[in-house]
């Protein structure tokens, strides 16, 4: 886990984005832009609140990003257990985001479950994942992505998997309508 405050980094994040051995240049050219993207399509459903955890944080470019007073990373690449327990007090965020990580997670329901736990009433759960049309596009610069996606998501999905905890108050695409972002509060 890495954690950021007004002290500075505890932790360490992945290596910079696109120095990735093996990577190929397309990989390196496109990545940055797909993920500068995403940031700033899940940003627009935040503002400056206490505390911030971003499951996925990989390098930790969208934390850094982030206005919160604490942020908090994890990333299974980090060592970090990310399945159907989350080892924070009971309503702890004021946000949870996955950007791009949703469909990597083979039983995402146990997940959502607890991040419900962890979040304040009122909190906002911040998703960004692929439209199934993208994985053809993503073939390009991300090899074997067939094997990485578990599952794909569209807002009728998306309900069904968050509805007994969180209610959508926003949806949108973006990248030529190949990605999407959702937004869901904390009901009660």
């Amino acid at each position: 886990m890495v954690v950021i405050t007004k002290d500075g980094v505890d932790g360490e994040f992945l290596p910079a984005f696109g120095s990735t051995p093996g990577q190929s240049l397309r990989a390196r050219m496109i990545r940055p832009i797909t993920r500068w993207r995403r940031a700033v399509h899940a940003e627009r459903y935040m503002e400056p609140r206490q505390r911030h955890l971003d499951i996925g944080c990989g390098d930790g470019f969208f934390l850094r990003r982030s206005r919160c007073e604490e942020r908090y990373g994890l990333d299974e690449q980090l060592g970090d257990e990310v399945t159907d327990t989350l080892e924070f007090d009971d309503g702890f965020f004021d946000y949870v985001t996955m950007l791009a990580v949703i469909e990597h997670i083979l039983f995402p329901e146990f997940l959502v479950r607890e991040i419900a736990r962890v979040m304040k009433p009122g909190g906002r759960f911040i998703i960004t994942t692929p439209k199934r049309g993208a994985e053809f596009f993503i073939k390009f610069y991300v090899q074997n992505i067939g094997e990485e996606h578990e599952t794909y998501f569209d807002l009728e999905r998306m309900r069904m998997l968050t509805g007994e905890y969180f209610k959508l108050v926003g949806h949108h695409t973006f990248i030529f309508g190949l990605n999407q972002a959702f937004c869901f509060e904390k009901i009660g």
